[in-house]
């Protein structure tokens, strides 16, 4: 007998909002245009007015962070990481993770470490950690939603690793630029490390750091990690996932199918 497809999360009329703005900005729509100019700070003129010369722009300020000046080198020249000098212990991965200025601009508090034991059941991989997890990955409000999940596939919490694909929320990342920059090597590695039996990632737009379009979302997946074939399952983000019966239900049988 299989066990009912996690219920759904109640979310509020902004929570509901906000999952609507990014499935735009999921589809490329990120500013609102119009053909017609407007001024509208300006104050009217009169006929007989004359247009002073706007004052010279003063000249911008070029504040990089290591993660700006990262993406923004040639394609060649981009991926900043060594993988022959990236840590070699899942503990001292934690660590590096918590403190490398390379993986992620702003303060270091910000940051969330991945948590559980290596070699357990499940691998449960974030694109980032929400904004308000607070105490740590996924304490925030999905966090129920996801215990949810895990408690109808019957994966205890002792069994399950969780991790992010970036250690701090980023406003709308390129995934396609950060694979550039290295960051599917820190995630294949990261994995290697852990050496889950499986890998359930929330979000398709993150499977461009392993290189996977995203039109391949629903086959079965495996990702090579240190020489070997992890399976991979791509489901949607936990917001999209949390309000749509349909795509719970979808998600629920590929992953029956993919464990049966």
């Amino acid at each position: 007998m299989h066990a009912d497809p996690p219920s759904p999360r109640e979310f509020s009329a902004l929570e509901s909002l906000e999952g609507a703005l990014d499935w735009w900005r999921e589809a490329g729509v990120d500013a609102d245009f119009s053909d017609e100019p407007s001024g509208w700070l300006l104050e009217p003129e009169s006929e007989n007015s004359v247009a002073a010369p706007p004052p010279p722009a003063p000249p911008p300020v070029q504040r990089q962070t290591p993660l700006q000046r990262a993406l923004e080198r040639p394609a060649e020249d981009k991926n900043r990481f060594d993988r022959e000098t990236l840590p070699g212990t899942l503990e001292n991965f934690r660590e590096w993770w918590m403190t490398e200025p390379a993986l992620s601009d702003g303060s270091l508090d910000r940051r969330m470490p991945p948590r559980g034991v290596a070699e357990a059941r499940l691998m449960v991989v974030l694109p980032q950690p929400s904004a308000d997890d607070t105490d740590g990955l996924l304490t925030g409000g999905a966090a129920p939603f996801v215990a949810a999940i895990l408690r109808a596939m019957g994966i205890a919490e002792h069994e399950t690793y969780l991790a992010s694909a970036l250690p701090t929320p980023m406003a709308m990342p390129d995934w396609d630029d950060l694979r550039a920059a290295g960051f599917g090597d820190v995630a294949r590695h990261h994995i290697a490390l852990a050496a889950p039996q499986r890998v359930l990632l929330f979000g398709r737009a993150p499977l461009a750091l392993f290189d996977i379009a995203a039109d391949r979302a629903r086959e079965p997946l495996a990702i090579e990690c240190a020489s070997r074939q992890v399976p991979l399952l791509a489901a949607p983000d936990l917001r999209n996932l949390a309000r749509s019966a349909g795509r719970r239900a979808n998600f629920w049988n590929r992953w029956l199918d993919w464990t049966r």
